[in-house]
């Protein structure tokens, strides 16, 4: 029997969400400032995300106010930790999902090269056409696994690696700190379990050569800085 090959969903076209009234002041706690054309891009991003969600499922997030707080804001809690990247760093986003915090960042950042690397078709159908839609040609996504992209052309040639709600850190460091270069950044979002999955990653992170640099705190969870070690000097992922 012949499948034939399912056809692509349309990206929404909804209008755009507005900020929540307190949305700028609290960017402005974390030093991060957005214009009134980033913050209609994340309104339209967040619109076509809850809109996408009703046809597949890319977030557990149905509310409008509390996805730019658990989404957006979320998200651009990593900006300070890229403030030191020049224009045209590289950063790739691990599990990129729904597009939280690579689109997110992208908007802030429109200087950055971002790539997105989600392994679902569908979802990285979506990350490409949302990305198309907001005019954002800093992104570029990979439909692919993200262990096959690291042993591959994108080995060791990222400023800086992101991810959140991916897996434990166990899982996630072996996945990241290979794309990244040396002496290069792996961010984490996590929660309030962040000691105790680094504690668990002990073995893992040596063995990467990671080293735990910070973790920060923020409004909504917990920021796990690792540092990368030379590339020649990183062990092969255990199989």
């Amino acid at each position: 029997m012949t499948h034939k090959p399912r056809e692509a969903i349309p990206m929404p076209d909804p209008a755009p969400l507005s900020p929540p009234e307190d949305f700028a002041g609290r960017l402005a706690t974390l030093g991060v400032t957005l214009d009134e054309k980033a913050l209609g891009r994340l309104g339209d991003y967040l619109a076509r995300l809850l809109a996408m969600n009703e046809r597949m499922n890319l977030t557990a997030i149905t509310d409008p106010g509390e996805a730019w707080t658990r989404h957006a804001f979320d998200a651009l809690t990593l900006v300070p930790l890229l403030a030191d990247l020049k224009s045209g760093a590289r950063v790739v986003d691990v599990g990129s999902g729904g597009g939280v915090p690579a689109i997110p960042l992208a908007i802030a950042r429109p200087d950055l090269k971002l790539t997105l690397i989600d392994a679902t078709q569908k979802k990285a159908a979506f990350l490409t056409d949302v990305a198309r839609a907001l005019g954002l040609g800093n992104v570029t996504v990979r439909a692919q696994r993200a262990e096959l992209v690291g042993m591959a052309e994108l080995r060791g040639v990222f400023d800086v690696a992101t991810a959140r709600a991916v897996g434990r850190i166990a899982m996630l460091a072996p996945l990241m700190a290979p794309l990244v270069k040396p002496n290069g950044r792996v961010l984490m979002i996590k929660g309030q379990r962040a000691d105790e999955e680094l504690e668990e990653a002990t073995l893992v992170l040596a063995e990467q050569r990671c080293t735990h640099e910070k973790t920060v705190e923020t409004p909504t969870g917990r920021i796990v800085v690792l540092r990368v070690g030379p590339a020649e000097q990183r062990a092969p992922r255990r199989r």
